[in-house]
């Protein structure tokens, strides 16, 4: 009698895009669910990470900002899939500086021409930058150890360099030189054209998608625990000890009925082994959890920072402006986002203002102190309908992200992680692995399809 294969058992460490795609492409055929055990373990009450949504008056809006563009093949592929992407909505947005309370419009050669923040000459370098940016340079070619202040001051000048991609990538960004930053990584943000492409957004929503994939999962057998709080990875032995809280979906307590180890009022314990284990969080948190990992390569993570963001997002009677773009400079704040101009679906405006580096200082504040401090600056540029009055803020949430994403300074290719790691059974899917492409919903669900793939030729499988 032929001896019945077992199931190589495949945990999926965060439930948010990557960890989606990659459950998704391991879980594809017939034939990879006769294979594969998958399990999605997910800290938070919810799926999606920083693509999720919150409920307002029976509507989900994002917590922060996103935006599908016409060259995120794989976003729309899975927006197929859910029968979102026949009904959605696209725009050729407008851009805009709010700089010393005044607004520029950015958005054509003429605005360039009136944007007095820059000398004449400035204005030229720029336009020629631009030009320079979108047709004949290959961020390929850039060296790795390239820092982003020597590269634009050879090709925007010192003036443009100093007193606008500083301001934009340096401080409000990362909150570093622009010594430090890699300019094969920052070429690669301005070639991707996100400023100047079409932009589009799902009318029935994001969340739409993510819920999809949650069922669509889960009937091919994925096993998804929500509220799972892990502890403790040892990767010499191949498990993993975590906490789950039952009852946050249906399912979950009848998830941890079998195996567990232990119980307390915080929920129960329970120890998983496994053949493949997927981390999407980030390397911080990983190096917190894991045990066994060389010192070498341990060491090789650690140099891995990231920039932190602080999201404030909240609705408004009416637009502010006709911008659904807006960077601040020298502000509290760094982006404002008027989502509204963009997919205008909800009954009020839907907007976010953020700041990014240096945000961490204000982690610290209660909601409504980063509410005061952050709508601030929102009413020093908008006012509604009468000199000095401020625009009517109906409703705001605060949203805070330690690990927003990667700081990419010249050295990360020195550092950054690969898909497979050089321990046994240990694989990243996240966005330190995808430099030098830039950080956003597509490249996140390409690096759980990636990693899936690498796993799977490893455990055996077709790649």
């Amino acid at each position: 009698m032929a001896k019945k294969k077992t199931k190589k058992k495949i945990i999926i460490l965060g439930g948010g895009l990557a960890g989606l795609a990659a459950a998704d492409a391991l879980l594809a055929t017939p034939e990879d669910r006769k294979k594969h055990e998958v399990m999605i373990l997910e800290k938070a009450d919810f799926l999606g990470g920083l693509a999720s949504s919150f409920e307002y008056e029976g509507r989900q809006i994002p917590k922060y900002y996103h935006q599908v563009f016409d060259h995120d093949y794989t976003t729309q592929k899975f927006l197929k899939r859910a029968g979102l992407f026949s009904d959605m909505a696209w725009k050729r947005i407008k851009m805009a500086f709010c700089i010393n309370g005044r607004i520029y419009n950015f958005t054509d050669p003429i605005s360039l021409l009136r944007f007095d923040y820059l000398s004449l000459y400035g204005r030229i370098r720029y336009g020629l930058f631009g030009a320079y940016v979108f047709t004949i340079m290959n961020p390929a070619k850039i060296k790795d150890s390239m820092n982003a202040r020597e590269w634009l001051k050879r090709y925007a000048g010192r003036e443009v360099t100093d007193k606008l991609f500083y301001q934009l990538y340096g401080r409000n960004k990362f909150n570093i030189p622009l010594e430090r930053i890699s300019a094969k990584q920052f070429a690669c943000r301005l070639k991707a054209k996100e400023a100047m492409g079409l932009f589009g957004y799902p009318r029935k929503g994001l969340q739409k998608m993510i819920d999809f994939l949650e069922k669509d999962l889960k009937d091919r057998g994925c096993n998804i625990l929500l509220e799972a709080d892990t502890s403790v990875i040892d990767t010499k032995a191949k498990k993993l000890t975590l906490r789950v809280k039952g009852g946050a979906k249906e399912g979950v307590k009848e998830e941890v009925k079998e195996g567990v180890d232990g119980g307390t009022e915080g929920g129960a314990v329970k120890t998983l082994k496994y053949d493949a284990l997927i981390i999407t969080l980030p390397v911080p948190v990983l190096l917190k959890l894991a045990k066994g990992i060389l010192e070498s390569y341990r060491k090789r993570l650690s140099k891995v920072e990231y920039c932190p963001a602080l999201c404030v997002a909240f609705g408004t009677r009416s637009h502010l402006s006709g911008h659904y773009w807006l960077n601040m400079i020298s502000e509290r704040t760094h982006t404002l986002f008027q989502h509204s101009n963009l997919f205008d679906g909800y009954g009020y405006k839907v907007n976010w203002i953020l700041r990014y580096g240096g945000s961490i200082e204000d982690f610290k504040l209660s909601d409504d102190e980063i509410k005061a401090a952050y709508l601030g600056d929102v009413h020093k540029y908008f006012n509604e309908q009468k000199p000095k009055k401020k625009p009517k803020i109906l409703w705001a949430r605060v949203f805070r992200e330690r690990y927003a994403e990667p700081v990419y300074d010249k050295d990360f290719a020195k550092y950054k992680p690969d898909y497979k790691t050089p321990v046994d059974g240990l694989y990243i899917a996240n966005t330190a692995t995808s430099y030098p492409n830039i950080r956003n919903m597509n490249t996140a669900l390409e690096c759980g399809i990636e990693c899936a793939g690498i796993v799977r030729k490893k455990l055996g499988g077709k790649a």
